[in-house]
């Protein structure tokens, strides 16, 4: 369980925290300049959001209705172009202002000209929103329409719908140099400046879409640079029997005969793991991004999370920019996932609230490479530090006798959020955003999106439609194979 403490303070100097314990020790021990908070409230490691692809305007406001993940995709390609500064501006007060002060975010390699100054533009945003991020660029190199060959789907296409399809993924290319290119410049400008919040990982999306030479390549590079790695892995059941039809095994199991896996990789969704696959998560010390909402909407499933953190799994949490309420509430995420792993019946386990809270904080530190700097509050680590009213949340009666992260996990909203300091920067006072005017940010965004759809996001919305009765044939005799659940929330005797 957390460590909780009564009537308790934090004192950080400088941007770093010094002294963690009793209020009137830390009173009379330091001198202030401010005091933030007071009895009614509760002091908390700010939120690590664990996987994320910093879209501020949901896709689902972009048009892009939740559907199974493999046609939810190719909706996704016509979505309109935005400007990446605001977009992250926007997200990023999103996330703060619910209490996250890092996020995993995974930028898509789309479109492959102009990648670095969109990137710049992203960093450029979370930096002028003061959020910390453990940014990575995707790579997509194969299987970039179906779970085969981009070849050998064309060749089964119309004429016309075929070549269109050229002409878009030749539009959206990119070449393994290229990518290395543009993580090794960012990785050398952030790595070695102490007052960055900026870390970089790399990330090779997910085992059917790149090579083993990529994956092995990925590896090096992490080794030579001391970066993080992280990748998507069997987020749907078609991804499952992609391994199983191709090697014979699961991609979990691919990924370890390569030597893939290790304490740097972490690994976003994890549902179709098998107890093997869990064994070797364990053994290997990966890390699991478990992203409730998302996989709930896009008929994914829900991840083992009981048997995995059974097993000694280091599990994180995130919302994939695509959470139950469409934001990026990481209280509310924390709840649903403490919800959805209580399995039915009294000697079943079930995720406690002291556990939800370490899934989004020192469990998602982890994989950003941060894991001694942010994610609890101790001497020695970041101020990233989160107020909440606990007077409103228990409004108006809350028996003496709860556990505060049972509050907050019961009844804990975005609302409640006070204050927000990262790094010892007050960016969230009295529940707004200071840094700048977010009223401005969503002005310039609405005026951005009340321009017509137009050029490429109309030719690929148009391709899209053409493309989807070819994906959905492509896939009909898939996930067909009886499966063993390894929750029981039913049955059909």
């Amino acid at each position: 369980t957390s460590k909780v403490i009564s009537d308790g303070a934090v004192f950080q100097r400088d941007g770093v925290i010094e002294a963690v314990g009793a209020y009137d020790e830390i009173k009379s021990a330091h001198q202030t300049d401010e005091e933030l908070g007071g009895p009614g409230f509760v002091v908390m490691p700010g939120l690590v959001n664990a996987h994320h692809h910093g879209r501020g305007v949901s896709t689902f406001q972009m048009g892009c209705i939740d559907d199974c993940l493999e046609t939810w995709i190719l909706s996704g390609w016509g979505r309109r172009p935005h400007d990446h500064y605001l977009m992250t501006l926007y997200t990023a007060i999103q996330q703060i202002e619910s209490g996250t002060t890092t996020t995993m975010y995974n930028h898509a390699q789309t479109p492959a000209s102009g990648l670095e100054a969109d990137v710049a533009e992203v960093l450029r945003g979370f930096a002028d929103a003061g959020m910390r991020t453990a940014f990575s660029v995707y790579f997509r190199g194969r299987n970039r329409v179906v779970y085969q060959d981009d070849e050998q789907f064309i060749a089964n296409l119309p004429g016309d719908l075929a070549e269109s399809l050229r002409r878009f993924l030749a539009a959206v290319d990119l070449s393994e140099e290229e990518y290395f290119s543009v993580f090794r410049s960012l990785h050398q400008e952030y790595s070695g400046r102490p007052d960055s919040r900026v870390t970089v990982l790399l990330s090779p999306s997910n085992v059917q879409w790149v090579s083993d030479d990529f994956l092995l390549r990925t590896k090096e590079e992490a080794a030579r640079s001391n970066a993080a790695i992280h990748i998507h892995l069997v987020e749907s059941l078609y991804q499952k029997e992609f391994g199983l039809r191709t090697w014979g095994h699961t991609p979990v199991e691919h990924l370890n005969t390569l030597g893939f896996l290790g304490p740097e990789v972490s690994c976003a969704h994890s549902v179709w793991l098998t107890d093997e696959d869990i064994d070797i998560m364990a053994q290997t010390g990966a890390t699991v991004c478990h992203n409730p909402s998302s996989n709930l909407r896009l008929k994914n499933g829900i991840a083992p999370v009981n048997a995995m953190l059974a097993k000694g799994v280091n599990v994180a949490l995130g919302t994939d920019s695509t959470a139950l309420n469409d934001d990026d509430d990481m209280v509310q995420e924390m709840r649903l996932a403490a919800k959805l792993h209580r399995q039915p019946g009294l000697d079943q386990p079930g995720m406690n609230s002291h556990q939800a809270l370490r899934l989004a904080t020192a469990n998602a530190a982890r994989p950003t490479g941060l894991q001694d700097k942010i994610g609890t509050l101790e001497p020695g680590r970041f101020a990233d530090l989160v107020l909440l009213d606990l007077d409103a949340m228990t409004e108006p009666y809350m028996d003496a006798g709860i556990d505060v992260v049972d509050t907050l996990l019961y009844r804990g909203k975005a609302s409640h959020v006070d204050t927000v300091m990262i790094q010892g920067e007050v960016v969230v006072r009295n529940g707004t955003f200071i840094k700048m005017d977010k009223a401005e940010v969503l002005r310039e965004i609405k005026e951005q999106f009340a321009r017509p759809v137009e050029g490429r996001a109309l030719e690929a919305r148009k391709l899209v439609q053409g493309l989807t009765p070819f994906v959905q044939e492509f896939y009909k005799d898939w996930g067909k194979a009886e499966i063993a659940p390894h929750y029981g929330y039913n049955s059909r005797v």
